[in-house]
C-alpha cells in the first residue's frame, strides 16, 4: 500500500524529474558541443592544409621552395585554438608539363567526453592540387542562329572577349595557347584566315554539287560556276567576296558529312561544295524581291519572275518547287559554244533575269549566301584577331540549327589534317584540346514547311531532298541530333575535352544530348539568363587554364 502510494504521489514530481533528467540535458548539450568543436577543428584544418598545397603547387617552384612555403602557410593558418599537435606531409608528382601535389594533415582536438572520444579525438585530412602547364588548342564552337539576337548575342560576344582574354593572361614563354572560333548557323564559313580553294569542289565533281537544279542533257549546274557567272553577266555583285561566294559550305555526302577526313579531289565526295541558296519562286505571301523567316513559305526570293510560269511549269523544268527560270537563263553561257542544241533547248524555256536584289548585311538575308554566318577563324595565338572576330558575330535568321555542322568543323580545326592543319596530332603529351559549345535551341530543320521544298535551303540541301534522311523535319532533327552526338564521340575519343553550354533552352531532350556530349556530366551548363554567361564561359576557363584543388 505505501508503496503504491509512494508511486502515484504528485508531489515534488517536477524536482524528481529535474534531477534525473539534468545529468541527461547537460550530457547531450557537453556532446553537442564537442560534435561542433570536431567539425570546426576539421574544417579549420582543412583550410589550412588548402593553402598550403595551393601554395606549393606552382610548376616554377624548387623544391626548397615548395616545402618552405608549404610549412609556412600551414602553421601560419592552422593557429592554435581547440588544434594540438597539427602536422602536415607534402608529398610531389611532377612532370615537364605539370605539377601535382598531395597534403596530408593531422592533429588532436581536445574534448569534454574523454570517455566517448579518449582523452582527445585525432583527426586527419587531406588535399591535393594540381597545375598544369599544357599547351592549350581551344575552340569555341558557337551558336549564331537568328534566336540569339538581342541580350543573347550581347552577352555572348562579352562572354567570348572575357574568355579569350583570360586565355591570353594564361600564356607565358613556356606555354602556348592558341584559339579558334566557330560561328554557326546551319552551316559554316571557311572563307577566312587559312582557306585554300583546293579543299572546294570547284568543278561540279561531288555527288551532290547541283542537286537542287534541274539535269539538263545529263549535266547538272555546278555551284562555283553559277556564282562566277552571276557576275560575269553583269549583275549586282551585292558585295559578295571575291566570285560572290561568302564562303559557307555544304555537308558532305554520306559518312564524309561529320568526319575529319582530308579532302581530296581524286575523291570528289571528300570535296566541299560551296552553299548556293536557289532563288525561290513568288507566291501571294512572298512578292519578287522580298524575303523574311516564315515557318510555312518560301523565304528567298531574290529574283523577278518574269518568264511564262505555266510554259515552264509544262517544260517540266522545275525541281522540288524551285523556280528556276532566272538562272537557267545564264547556264546559257556556261554550255560550250558547239552544244547549240542544249543552248536553244534551255532558251526556249527561259526569260532573261531582270536583276539580282542586293545581299544587305542583316540577320535576315537574302540571295544565293543566305543565312550565311561570318567565318571561321583558325587555331591562332592572336588574341586580337580573335576578339575582333568576336565583336562581328551576329545572329542570322533562316534555315534552322545545325549543331552537327558546327561541331564537325570544331573537329576539324583541332584534326591535323587538312582542310586546317594548324592543330597537333590528337594526343600529344603536354598539349590539351578543349571545345566550348554555346547553343539557344535544339537542332531544327527550318521554314517553307508547306512548300513542296519542305524547308529552306540548307547545308543538306532541301528537305525534300532526302539528304537528312527523311521528309518529315521532326524526325531531321532527331537525326542531327545524332550526327552531332556522334561528333562528340569521335571528339571524346581523340582524348578532346568538351564543356557544353545551353542558353534558355534546358529542355530534356537538350539535356540528355549536351550533358552526354560534354566529357563529365559536370561539363553540361544550363544558362537560364544571358547575363550570367560570362560568368560561365569564365568558370569553365578557370577550369582548364589555372591552378585548383582537385580534393
Amino acid at each position: 500500500m505505501l508503496l503504491n502510494k509512494f508511486w502515484r504521489s504528485k508531489s515534488g514530481n517536477f524536482t524528481l524529474v529535474l534531477g534525473l533528467g539534468l545529468p541527461v540535458i547537460l550530457t547531450a548539450v557537453a556532446f553537442a558541443t564537442d560534435v561542433s568543436t570536431l567539425m570546426r577543428a576539421k574544417s579549420n584544418l582543412q583550410n589550412a592544409l588548402d593553402s598550403a598545397n595551393l601554395a606549393s603547387s606552382h610548376l616554377g617552384d624548387l623544391d626548397i621552395t615548395r616545402n618552405d612555403a608549404f610549412n609556412r602557410y600551414f602553421q601560419a593558418n592552422v593557429g592554435h585554438g581547440e588544434l594540438g599537435n597539427a602536422q602536415a606531409t607534402l608529398t610531389v608528382d611532377k612532370g615537364v608539363n605539370f605539377v601535382k601535389t598531395k597534403a596530408v594533415a593531422s592533429a588532436d582536438v581536445n574534448l569534454n567526453f574523454a570517455f566517448l572520444f579518449g582523452d582527445s579525438k585525432h583527426i586527419v585530412v587531406n588535399a591535393s592540387a594540381v597545375e598544369s602547364n599544357n599547351q592549350l588548342e581551344v575552340v569555341l564552337v558557337l551558336d549564331n542562329t537568328g534566336s540569339m539576337a538581342g541580350a543573347r548575342m550581347t552577352a555572348l560576344r562579352t562572354a567570348t572577349k572575357s574568355l579569350l582574354d583570360t586565355l591570353e593572361a594564361a600564356k607565358s614563354p613556356t606555354r602556348k595557347i592558341r584559339a579558334s572560333l566557330v560561328p554557326f548557323v546551319t552551316a559554316v564559313n571557311v572563307n577566312g584566315d587559312g582557306f585554300d580553294p583546293s579543299w572546294i569542289d570547284m568543278d561540279g565533281k561531288s555527288s551532290t554539287n547541283g542537286v537542287n537544279f534541274p539535269v539538263i542533257d545529263g549535266k547538272r549546274p555546278n555551284h562555283m560556276a553559277l556564282f562566277k557567272q552571276l557576275k560575269k553577266t553583269g549583275w549586282t555583285d551585292a558585295g559578295w567576296n571575291g566570285t560572290g561566294w561568302k564562303g559557307c559550305v555544304e555537308a558532305r555526302p554520306g559518312a564524309y558529312n561529320i568526319s575529319d577526313t582530308p579532302p581530296d579531289p581524286a575523291k570528289p565526295d571528300t570535296l566541299f561544295v560551296p552553299y548556293f541558296a536557289p532563288d525561290d519562286p513568288e507566291d501571294a505571301q512572298k512578292p519578287s524581291g522580298s524575303y523574311g523567316n516564315s515557318d510555312k513559305y518560301y523565304n528567298n526570293s531574290y529574283l523577278n519572275d518574269v518568264s511564262d510560269k505555266t510554259r515552264l511549269a509544262q517544260s517540266g523544268i522545275n525541281i522540288l518547287g524551285i523556280d528556276l527560270s532566272n538562272l537557267l537563263g545564264n547556264l546559257i553561257e556556261l554550255l560550250s559554244p558547239d552544244d547549240r542544241a542544249a543552248r536553244e533547248k534551255i532558251a526556249k524555256y527561259v526569260a532573261p533575269a531582270k536583276e539580282l536584289i542586293t545581299e544587305i548585311g542583316s540577320p535576315i538575308t537574302v540571295g544565293p549566301n543566305r543565312a550565311c554566318p561570318t567565318p571561321v577563324v583558325p587555331l591562332t595565338d592572336d588574341f586580337d584577331k580573335l576578339r575582333k572576330a568576336a565583336s562581328q558575330m551576329t545572329e542570322w535568321n533562316g534555315s534552322g540549327t545545325n549543331v552537327s555542322e558546327g561541331l564537325s568543323w570544331g573537329m576539324r580545326v583541332l584534326s591535323p589534317a587538312a582542310p586546317y592543319t594548324d592543330g597537333a596530332p590528337w594526343k600529344t603529351p603536354g598539349i590539351s584540346k578543349i571545345v566550348l559549345l554555346l547553343t539557344d535551341g535544339e537542332n531544327v530543320v527550318y521554314g517553307a514547311s508547306q512548300q513542296l521544298t519542305k524547308s529552306d535551303y540548307t547545308s543538306y540541301g532541301y528537305l525534300a531532298g532526302g539528304r537528312f534522311g527523311s521528309d518529315n523535319q521532326t524526325t531531321a532533327a532527331r537525326n542531327v541530333d545524332g550526327w552531332t552526338k556522334s561528333v562528340c564521340t569521335q571528339l571524346k575519343d581523340q582524348g578532346v575535352q568538351i564543356y557544353t553550354m545551353v542558353l534558355q533552352s534546358d529542355t530534356a531532350a537538350n539535356r540528355a544530348l549536351y550533358s552526354a556530349c560534354a566529357s563529365d556530366p559536370n561539363g553540361y551548363y544550363a544558362v537560364n539568363d544571358p547575363t550570367k554567361l560570362p560568368d560561365v564561359f569564365q568558370q569553365i576557363a578557370n577550369k582548364f587554364s589555372k591552378l585548383q584543388l582537385t580534393n
